[in-house]
């Protein structure tokens, strides 16, 4: 009882350390988040179980190959006429007791029983391929929502930013109303400019707080965790990276992905399952033997002089030849046949579907790096112009509609620049994940 209840407090005291430890991480980077989620995805671990369930298949299938012996004991009663010593039959009843020892070991069986050993090692190992395919699509799940929320949070800054000049205009017309220097109307363009940026603000604030939410979803934390995160400073060199050739990129994925090689495993398993089902053409060998004794609780002598007396032994060889079997071996072959086609066929999806991805993805990478380029010269000439306007503007040679113009293209650049920015870097962080490299910024 001592040591149960010492086990119990152990317990407790470790998943409160395993929670305070949660709670105690206040900055998650991308690689952390990514890290967490591959350990601790609830698919993640249902994926691994099933590896572990297929380990047991493999043990069985090996134990399979060494005899197998069970051990039998009967008591019944029997009642049966017997005839007496004047002729006549008459009911007897007796009590039985029986006990024996058998076992039976397959000699040959067309290979059957190697072929399930190999078919479960093969089934295992793709299991594992899986799981590593599923944590890759968390992993990319992840990489997507971290990198919107890093957007959603600049676009923030620069909401706030625009907000704050907006501020700062507002003043100065509100001083030009005063003066006489502008009409009412004019001001009140000013006054919904300011109105517009505000609301700005709060959509860029709900985006990042949906985008947070989403990724601490992904990660399946509770409500006990403080859920922070670290914001690295991203700059040119983040996102002008040098893109490979395609090709190469799709060859080493080949190689890597799990997906590839859980589909090529896919077609050895159904290669051997025809295997084993020409293998039901085969005759079957098998050894068989038992040990036995009983006694009569009626008859004499004692039980142990029964037991004696009634002791057996039995060994025997069976050989088992199909001749007719209503065309079911012919049947598993033809159907393993067309498995080998599905499994074949599979394979072939998935190369195509990961030569789609990576065509895409190298699109789109292309594409975002010379958007950025353009949207950063478009951002600076646009931002020039802006506070050429906005001095202009405080010296009253510019009115209220050039200023509010070219605020609007200023926010339109910013705008461009940042989701050219972060879908660069997403498409180029993806690409470079399918060559293999770990996701990090």
């Amino acid at each position: 009882m001592k040591r149960y209840y010492c086990t119990t407090v152990l317990t407790v005291i470790f998943g409160l350390f395993i929670v305070d430890s949660l709670v105690a991480q206040n900055n998650w980077t991308l690689r952390s988040c990514i890290d967490y989620a591959r350990e601790n995805n609830i698919q993640v671990q249902k994926s691994q179980i099933t590896e572990d369930s297929y380990a047991v298949d493999e043990l069985q299938s090996k134990a399979a190959l060494f005899p197998s012996l069970t051990g039998n004991a009967t008591h019944g009663f029997s009642n049966t006429q017997v005839i007496n010593n004047d002729g006549q039959y008459k009911f007897k009843g007796s009590l039985i007791g029986q006990y024996s020892l058998n076992t039976s070991l397959t000699i040959f069986d067309g290979k059957r029983n190697l072929n399930n050993i190999k078919e479960a090692q093969l089934k295992k190992q793709a299991q594992e391929y899986n799981t590593l395919e599923t944590q890759n699509n968390i992993e990319i799940s992840i990489t997507q929502a971290y990198l919107q929320m890093l957007y959603a949070r600049e676009a923030i800054k620069n909401s706030e930013n625009i907000l704050e000049s907006t501020t700062v205009q507002l003043k100065q017309t509100k001083d030009f109303l005063d003066a006489g220097s502008i009409t009412r109307s004019e001001y009140a363009q000013i006054e919904a400019q300011y109105s517009a940026n505000k609301y700005d603000v709060v959509l860029a604030q709900n985006s990042f707080d949906d985008y947070k939410l989403q990724l601490k979803q992904l990660l399946e934390l509770g409500l006990e965790v403080d859920f922070r995160v670290e914001f690295p400073d991203l700059k040119d060199d983040n996102v002008m990276q040098m893109v490979p050739q395609k090709e190469d990129i799709y060859r080493i994925a080949l190689n890597i992905m799990p997906e590839i090689e859980y589909g090529k495993l896919g077609v050895k398993i159904a290669n051997l399952s025809k295997v084993s089902a020409k293998a039901g053409y085969l005759p079957t060998l098998s050894l068989s033997g038992s040990i036995g004794t009983g006694d009569t609780y009626t008859q004499s002598p004692s039980f142990f002089t029964q037991i004696g007396r009634n002791f057996n032994q039995n060994i025997g060889l069976t050989l088992s030849i199909p001749i007719f079997d209503n065309r079911q071996n012919k049947s598993n072959v033809e159907k393993a046949s067309l498995d080998i086609k599905t499994a074949e066929l599979a394979l072939l999806d998935e190369q195509k579907a990961l030569l789609r991805t990576i065509e895409t993805l190298y699109q789109d990478v292309v594409s975002a790096q010379s958007k950025y380029v353009a949207a950063k010269d478009k951002l600076e000439s646009s931002e020039l112009s802006y506070h050429l306007v906005a001095e202009q503007y405080n010296l009253g040679v510019r009115n209220i509609v050039e200023l509010t113009t070219e605020k609007n293209n200023y926010a339109n650049a910013l705008q461009e620049f940042i989701q050219a920015k972060y879908s660069a870097l997403l498409s180029l962080k993806l690409l470079n994940f399918y060559q293999g490299e770990e996701i990090s910024i």
